[in-house]
């Protein structure tokens, strides 16, 4: 009666490293099998044929490469602006006690107000170019902050004996035993970071842009372009999905 048991639990002889592979291939397919169903009624969702047709289309059009281009800088941009500047204040916060019961309710405060509704104040402070970066790091700045200030705060307090026993210097502690201490909660807020970034770049791109991806979207969808839309949006999830994967493989290998 054991063996049937154990064999049920290891997913019918699945190796482990192989089990998550055959989920992730068997959502996929009923994603899309949905998808394709989904179709047959809602006149605004292409079939996956006609979509992944549109997005091959779409990157072979300069203009649309154009599109990407910018969004592309934009989001980069975003998220290593973002993420420095989370990562900062996070030490801070997190090291600096006075500072963090001082900031703490108005952070709190702003990571609650939808980023959006600041957008008609940075479009004439930042331009077209500029303000959609500033979108993107506002959302992206907030999860690196906050799992960085936690991760300091939770710094086993053996490791500062440790520190101050070898009488290391500031440098010597952020290196060597900081960031080593709070790796795992700074690569998940990067994690995090990386869609946010995407989200805060193009929803700006839907109000005012000269290029990018939002920009293409609001276009098919006020043409009545219902594939090219949608293969727009089937490639910003594509390529925040698969980014965010690597970063959550890598943040597993640190546990």
């Amino acid at each position: 009666m054991t063996a049937p048991t154990i064999g049920a639990t290891r997913s019918f002889g699945i190796p482990d490293r192989h089990r998550q592979l055959v989920g992730s291939v068997g959502v996929a397919i009923a994603a899309v099998l949905v998808w394709q169903v989904v179709s047959g009624f809602i006149f605004v969702v292409p079939p996956p044929a006609r979509t992944i047709a549109a997005l091959f289309t779409n990157l072979t059009d300069p203009e649309y490469l154009v599109d990407v281009r910018a969004t592309a800088v934009a989001v980069s941009l975003a998220f290593v602006i973002g993420t420095a500047l989370g990562g900062i204040l996070g030490l801070v916060l997190g090291l600096w006690k006075p500072f963090r019961l001082a900031t703490e309710p108005l952070i709190i405060a702003l990571n609650g107000v939808p980023k959006i509704v600041l957008y008609p104040i940075l479009l004439p402070i930042f331009q077209l170019s500029g303000s959609k970066v500033v979108m993107g790091v506002l959302f992206c700045l907030f999860p690196v902050l906050i799992n960085v200030t936690a991760g300091v705060r939770h710094i086993p307090a053996v490791y500062w004996k440790l520190g101050r026993s070898l009488r290391a210097s500031g440098l010597q502690l952020l290196v060597h035993i900081i960031l080593p201490a709070i790796r795992k909660p700074l690569l998940t807020g990067v994690r995090l970071a990386v869609s946010l970034a995407v989200v805060g770049v193009v929803l700006s791109e839907f109000f005012a842009t000269r290029h990018g991806l939002g920009r293409a979207v609001l276009q098919s969808y006020s043409h009545g372009d219902y594939p090219e839309m949608v293969a727009t949006i089937l490639l910003l999830i594509v390529v925040s999905f698969a980014i965010s994967m690597l970063l959550w493989r890598w943040e597993k290998k640190v546990q």
